[in-house]
């Protein structure tokens, strides 16, 4: 190399060094209420169908003990016309959010070993492409169309940045 090449080479890193330092990374929020981002990603579905489940459907459909978890909210579709769902736990520290994130991607794992083919086979993308978003505690998972998705997702971390 020549002494320009070095002398071009050193310019860019010092330059990228004084881009990156004016970069600002939200910060994750610990104190937000599960319910309350649950109601912020359910805003933007508009889906009046989505309805939160009872503790005894996340332990004996999901196979997911609660008591292991901060807080929860998971809401799935009440009128059978689409598998929409989607989930949020709080995990009770930051210890716990591997075990939580293993205990969604089982119970997404499972829904994918037990659907029956014949069974609104238009649906199966929703769940072939579920997706998992971690920030700070909170864990959620998406099983909804691409568009749904990335707005659920939004508006999750929206509600726990700042």
């Amino acid at each position: 190399m020549t002494k320009n090449h070095l002398a071009f080479i050193s310019i860019l890193l010092i330059l990228s060094l004084f881009t990156g330092c004016g970069a600002k990374t939200a910060k994750v929020k610990d104190d937000v209420a599960v319910a309350d981002i649950s109601s912020a990603v359910a805003a933007v579905l508009s889906d009046d169908a989505l309805v939160s489940v009872p503790e005894t459907y996340i332990s004996g459909s999901m196979k997911m003990d609660v008591s292991d978890y901060d807080s929860y909210d998971v809401k799935v579709n009440s009128k059978g016309v689409n598998i929409d769902e989607f989930g949020i736990f709080k995990a009770k520290d930051s210890s716990q959010v591997a075990t939580v994130t293993q205990a969604v991607r089982d119970y997404i794992q499972m829904r994918k070993d037990t659907w029956m083919e014949e069974y609104m086979p238009e649906e199966r993308p929703k769940l072939d492409n579920s997706e998992i978003m971690i920030l700070g505690n909170y864990v959620m998972y998406a099983i909804l169309s691409d568009e749904n998705k990335h707005a659920a997702f939004d508006a999750f971390e929206k509600a726990l940045t700042a």
